[in-house]
This record gives C-alpha cells, structure tokens and sequence, in this order.
C-alpha cells in the first residue's frame, strides 16, 4: 500500500488512489478523539424528510466497505433505518479543507456477532449510557442526571439489551477538496470488485 503524504493526498492524488485515501483518513479517526473525522454527521430518512445527527464513528473495515457506530435501539434513527437502510455520512476537516460523503445501506445490529464484539470493545462508561429506562426523544420534565457506572447485573444485562450497532456498507464515495489552486472533487461507485470513478464539477 502507498504512504501518501497528508499534501499529496489532497493536492495531488490521482483519481484511482482517493477511494483508499478516504479510507485510509477516515480509518486514522476512529482511534483520535480529537479527528474532526472521528464524529461524522448520519443522515437517514425519517418521518418528516432527511434526519441528520452527529454520531462516534467505532469502526472502519476497507476490505468489507464498512463503517460503524454505536447507539440505542430505541433511538428514532434506528426505527428509520430498519424502514429505510438508505444513509449518508458525512465527514468534514475544516483544516484540510476536505469534505467526504459515504453513503451506502446502513444496518442495525443487536443480537449478533458484531453486536457482541461491539460491546465487548465498550468502556464501562460507556456501557452506562444505555441503561436509561426512558428511551431517546421520550418527553421528560426535566434533564436526567447524568450516568454513572453499571453496578449490578441487572444494569449490565438491561445496557446490552438496549446497546446496537449500526454498520453502513459503502457503495458510494464523493470526496470533494477546496483549494485556491483549484477546487478537486471525485465520486466513485462500488461496481463487482472495484471502485469506479471520475471526476465532477465542484
């Protein structure tokens, strides 16, 4: 595999080498919090149109065009997805100036061998999130108090119960890098085994 340096991936990449330069960045996120690429915004179709939400991103697997984010069962994204997997992910680093969309058919998993793995990788912290009886979006009278750890059995087995896994299998890619020598935007399709491209108009 090629090591592009961090300018010559957004300068001067050639069109068959963005497809595993907007992997190999959105890769790096996963493991730096501070990444802008580490909290990408999801758009499903919801109730009244196009929904969007900043998620986590947990996982990226080139191989098998996958990207990963944790949430709540109970969550209204879920409810969309499991209606329409249709999604979009966007992805934008102010600094470098570089825009990513991937978008692809994004499924729920709760009871399965990724959801296992998923929660296997949580941090306790983490896990407390999903103990909450009250669903999100459920009116309240006031804010929760914030969560603490899961201290009993039936705290852990009630998180896992209500933690999913939400993975988006890629088939379309759009990458798109403002620059005052010129703007370079690509979009590419998943066809059989490879990535096809070409370039398009800013």
């Amino acid at each position: 595999r090629t090591i592009l340096s961090p300018q010559k991936i957004l300068e001067d990449t050639p069109l068959a080498s963005i497809p595993e330069a907007a992997w190999r960045l959105v890769s790096e996120a996963v493991r730096s919090a501070k990444d802008p690429f580490h909290t990408p915004c999801l758009a499903t179709i919801g109730e009244f149109g196009p929904a969007q939400r900043t998620v986590v991103l947990r996982d990226v697997n080139e191989k098998e065009r996958m990207l990963v984010c944790h949430t709540d069962r109970r969550s209204a994204k879920v409810a969309e997805l499991v209606s329409d997997d249709r999604s979009s992910w966007l992805f934008y680093d102010r600094e470098r100036k570089l825009q990513l969309r991937f978008c692809g058919a994004t499924t729920v998993h709760t009871a399965d061998a990724l959801a296992d793995s998923r929660w296997a990788a949580t941090r306790e912290l983490g896990r407390a999130c999903y103990t909450s009886r009250q669903g999100p979006g459920v009116y309240l009278q006031r804010p929760p108090p914030a969560p603490g750890r899961c201290r009993s059995p039936e705290e852990e087995r009630l998180a896992r119960e209500q933690f999913a896994v939400a993975a988006c299998r890629v088939d379309f890619i759009d990458w798109l890098y403002l620059s005052i020598k010129g703007h370079r935007r690509a979009q590419f399709c998943w066809r059989g085994d490879a990535w096809k491209g070409h370039w398009v108009a800013p």
